[in-house]
């Protein structure tokens, strides 16, 4: 069993592609505070469907929730370019905080500014793609957009990597 931050674009994807409530069972799952309270609903087949995701998920014990203190998200951003300051959502930067501080996770995101992010924290080797989540996991099916590819995550990574070298 693996663990896994991830952020809510992820699991509003997962929950659409009816792979979430797989995923949580075979990982233990983690999602930033900010996270829960950014998803409200997902669509499944041009339906949308509401969702209370801390009743159903974290009140159940089924996903764990984690919240970065104050100073731990100023250390993150102090860390990146300002240009970052305006490109992360808050969730992307609880979920980022977490992840500096907890070691044994691993960040799933499809957000280009997190991914582009993480070589400014030396996170590059703990972030992962959606496909690659889900593969390792057994659960690839199709359906996937272009921003859940290992591609787009590894081109993201490397625009990042970039952007470090050159001191953006």
């Amino acid at each position: 069993m693996k663990l896994w931050l991830v952020d809510a674009d992820i699991v509003i994807d997962f929950l659409s592609l009816d792979v979430f409530d797989k995923l949580v069972t075979h990982h233990q799952v983690y999602v930033a505070s900010v996270v829960v309270e950014e998803i409200k609903f997902y669509k499944r087949s041009g339906v949308r469907y509401e969702i209370d995701f801390r009743k159903e998920y974290v009140e159940t014990n089924l996903v764990k929730e984690l919240e970065p203190s104050l100073d731990e998200a100023r250390e993150i951003l102090s860390k990146l370019p300002p240009i970052f300051r305006d490109t992360l959502d808050p969730g992307e930067l609880e979920s980022l905080a977490i992840l500096f501080r907890e070691h044994g996770l691993t960040f799933c995101t499809c957000d280009a500014p997190a991914i582009k992010a993480l070589p400014f924290l030396d996170l590059s080797h703990r972030g992962m793609s959606a496909e690659n989540l889900l593969r390792s996991s057994g659960l690839l099916k199709s359906g996937l957009k272009p921003r859940h590819t290992e591609q787009y995550f590894k081109t993201n990574l490397e625009i990042g990597q970039r952007e470090k070298i050159y001191n953006f």
